[in-house]
């Protein structure tokens, strides 16, 4: 026996999950990969992988019945150390190797322990990634509005499909509309923003996600709003400004924190075809496959929405994001014009981007048809680059020079930008793209309109990550105008979380990043810092593992019903099994309060205050 079976069985997981890793995102375990280990994306991920889930589920069963064929019989006490020396030998080199396994160890258990490291940085340290850390608190941003702005994100749609001797044809309206806009023509996806909700983050914040704000169990449940919560996004600045913010997108916004996201950039409306009810997806006829409506639907929709819009009197944001060019092969209905390469049968990708590219024309000739076109600023932009897993790679690896697409229009004197720029220089440059006069600065988004520091574009490497942190630590916590009541309440709107002393904490569902109130069998529980801010969090349905993360004797929230682990640990199971119970861990003793109206529970996180609404308490 080399390697005993039940240690060999998820090693051999682990090179599965490493092989889907690098198809999502061309490499070792990562946060594409992780924010995409849900069931909320599994259901999606098997209709277009098929084949690959088939092979993985033979391939494991194949080495699970391999695996006790050759220990079905057990080795003699005499060969003890001959059998398995070699085993742990074999073992410790996996780990410590590049191995799937040795990829996963990095990832999920050596990656959090780093992240606890203080790290002294200093103002050198900041200057050579090109991090801004004079950064002004987002209570005290001043902006002056200036044009609308309508902001389309395509979905995994690439400046190679823009090819014309490789994809003939394909975006037809892109290619015009580039004609009279400001391209910005050197446009790369920064460290974290190669995939959807990392885009749209650093796209919108000035700067990239961090381990910090992914620092749940696996990276996949939630990403924690309370990290750099005192700087101003370009909504934010927005908003300031007296902006309305509407976000449409064809799918869903519960998944990986979108909605959380958009709530604390400001956005007043986000809207999601999948999150409809019922009857609104059945009169729209939102049957796509990846849980929403085609794209040509959501412009139309998107069109509505930009004349009710500029009915309000009011300036405004729109911002509309695609999903029918997910990979592998896309999403199209069956009805509609087909695009196929010459001599080739139609392919289901390229037909979707052709189809979105032909609604995206439609779109913007009904909003030139609009008064408030001649004061609005339209950008246009891929969300990141095609995956590893779409069906046309081996045509897009082709271009030595992949780019996301970025273009104005309605932007001044048609132009090419050659300045080279990542995901997060878009923050500023929309706002300069739409006249918009502020006094915030970004950690690293510098508007490309101008001679932007070239190095701010390492400051997203790994490298870098600590200087950031640093930063993000710094501009942590509660507002310097704003008096904080140092209590924890529970509040369900605008979503389910915890908010602790003025700074919500989302309660995140099992890897999803949606927020849910605990069910019955649930408990949320909360790692403070010595300034009560949330550091860490964990739900389960079991009590060992929460009790396990109290362990570390920090102060830490719990929260849950009394028929789960919350009663169990804190003693109040007897309590009605509906009955909710908050409780702060603190010195290895609990305060609680309780009740069967999770929104009236308030508990101070100081012992010598006294709840400030009528709770029970223990």
């Amino acid at each position: 026996m080399i390697v005993p079976g039940f240690v060999l069985f998820p090693l051999l997981l682990f090179t599965i999950l490493e092989g889907i890793s690098w198809i999502i995102s061309s490499k070792s375990f990562s946060y594409e990969f992780s924010l995409h280990l849900s069931i909320n994306t599994l259901r999606y991920g098997i209709s277009g992988y098929e084949w690959a889930v088939t092979a993985m589920v033979f391939y494991l069963l194949a080495s699970i019945t391999t695996i006790g064929y050759f220990n079905r019989f057990p080795a003699s006490s005499g060969g003890w150390m001959v059998s398995r020396l070699p085993g742990f030998i074999s073992l410790i080199l996996l780990l410590a190797l590049p191995t799937p396994s040795g990829a996963a160890l990095r990832f999920w258990v050596l990656r959090p322990v780093e992240q606890k490291k203080e790290i002294v940085v200093t103002n050198k340290d900041f200057q050579r990634f090109g991090i801004k850390h004079n950064i002004p608190d987002r209570d005290t941003i001043k902006a002056i509005p200036g044009k609308n702005l309508v902001l389309v994100y395509l979905e995994s749609t690439e400046n190679s499909y823009l090819d014309e001797t490789r994809f003939p044809g394909l975006m037809p309206n892109t290619q015009a509309l580039m004609k009279e806009a400001v391209v910005f023509e050197e446009l790369q996806p920064s460290t974290n923003g190669g995939f959807t909700i990392g885009a749209l983050f650093a796209s919108q914040a000035g700067y990239d996600l961090t381990d910090l704000h992914l620092s749940g169990r696996f990276g996949n449940d939630g990403i924690n709003p309370a990290v750099g919560n005192r700087i101003c996004s370009m909504p934010g600045v927005l908003k300031k400004a007296g902006y309305f913010l509407s976000f449409m997108a064809s799918n869903s916004l519960n998944f990986a924190s979108t909605k959380v996201i958009l709530t604390e950039f400001g956005y007043d409306e986000p809207w999601a075809a999948e999150d409809q009810p019922p009857e609104i997806r059945q009169y729209y006829g939102f049957t796509g496959e990846w849980g929403g409506c085609r794209d040509s639907m959501l412009f139309r929709i998107g069109a509505k929405k930009f004349q009710a819009l500029s009915k309000l009197h009011q300036p405004f944001l729109l911002t509309l994001m695609t999903i029918d060019a997910h990979h592998p092969d896309g999403a199209a209905n069956p009805t509609g014009p087909l695009y196929a390469l010459p001599g080739e049968e139609p392919s289901q990708l390229l037909t979707a981007i052709h189809r979105t590219d032909l609604a995206l024309g439609e779109f913007v000739a009904q909003l030139k048809r609009q008064p408030a076109w001649k004061n609005t600023i339209l950008f246009v932009m891929s969300d990141h680059l095609a995956m590893n897993g779409a069906s046309t790679i081996h045509l897009l690896r082709e271009n030595p020079h992949r780019r996301l697409i970025a273009f104005a229009l309605n932007a001044g004197t048609p132009r090419r930008v050659s300045v080279p720029g990542k995901t997060f220089d878009l923050a500023p440059t929309l706002l300069e793209l739409a006249g918009v006069q502020h006094n915030t600065i970004f950690p690293l988004g510098e508007s490309l309109l101008g001679q932007p520091n070239p190095r701010r574009l390492y400051g997203d490497i790994e490298l870098a990550q600590p200087v950031m942190m640093a930063l993000l630590r710094n501009k942590s916590g509660y507002s310097p105008i704003e008096e904080q009541d140092k209590a924890v309440h529970v509040v369900t709107t605008p979503y389910v979380a915890l908010k602790i002393d003025g700074v919500p904490m989302p309660i995140f569902s099992y890897y999803t990043g949606n927020t849910t109130l605990p069910s019955a069998k649930e408990c949320y529980a909360i790692r403070l810092s010595p300034e009560n801010q949330a550091i860490q969090w964990h739900r389960s349905k079991r009590a060992a593992p929460v009790a396990t993360f109290l362990e570390d004797g920090q102060k830490t929230l719990l929260f849950g019903k009394a028929s789960g682990p919350a009663g169990v640990l804190t003693g109040l199971s007897e309590l009605p099994p509906d009955d909710y119970i908050l409780a702060i861990q603190e010195n290895g003793k609990f305060r609680t309060v309780h009740g069967p109206r999770p929104e009236t529970l308030v508990l101070p996180l100081a012992q010598d205050r006294t709840p400030a609404a009528p709770t029970e308490s223990r």
